[in-house]
């Protein structure tokens, strides 16, 4: 496993040892090429509509346009955005969760199925994908999720988190905590899967001694 990679307070940032910059910015916004430095990994939300959506606190509310909409404008943002990608030898790594044009590892496979550039990468977020109610039968989704993801060459990474519920809707990270038994399924799923071999992401340094 290589050496895991901290996300900043709040999911902005820099990561200087990695270049990855962590970024509020919506990849569906006409400037978000203006947010590309050279020879860094890009680590942004998979794109959103509603404007009550709160980046920094991982909160989007759900939008029918996502739907209809969201993967024929990502597609054609990412038209855009991959040449610059390459000009600047940059990255792009899109981190799908509830709420966001990425939610699930449908629209992942249909995002990555029709791309034909390796400059775009996945950061699976099982805790931002997965609702309260999901999460309570972890055993059975968490498999699946790393399973359907994991045979995608371009889902690179794991956020690894602990979860907490929010609403009925949303649960957010924090610690890793054994008497949680999502906590103990995500790490035990993410240690069987493809996944223990590739990029880790953790939302605090507390986490660190749990997947050691």
């Amino acid at each position: 496993m290589p050496e895991p990679k901290i996300i900043p307070t709040r999911n902005l940032g820099l990561i200087t040892a990695s270049r990855s910059s962590f970024i509020h910015t919506n990849p569906l916004e006409q400037g978000f090429v203006d947010g590309i430095e050279a020879d860094t990994t890009l680590v942004v939300w998979a794109g959103w509509f509603d404007e009550a959506a709160d980046a920094s606190a991982g909160v989007f509310p759900s939008d029918f346009r996502l739907w209809n909409e969201g993967l024929d404008q990502l597609r054609a943002r990412l038209d855009e955005v991959i040449p610059v990608l390459a000009e600047c030898n940059a990255r792009l790594m899109l981190r799908p969760g509830l709420g966001l044009v990425l939610s699930d590892p449908h629209s992942v496979t249909a995002l990555i199925e029709k791309l034909s550039s390796d400059r775009v990468e996945i950061l699976v977020d099982p805790v931002a994908m997965l609702t309260p109610a999901m999460a309570a039968d972890a055993a059975d989704h968490l498999p699946r999720l790393f399973h359907k993801l994991g045979v995608l060459e371009a889902c690179t990474g794991v956020v690894l988190s602990g979860a907490a519920r929010v609403s009925d809707e949303r649960q957010t990270h924090c610690p890793i905590d054994w008497s949680r038994p999502f906590d103990q399924s995500l790490i035990a799923c993410w240690r069987e899967s493809v996944f223990a071999d590739r990029d880790v992401y953790l939302t605090n340094e507390a986490c660190r001694a749990h997947i050691a």
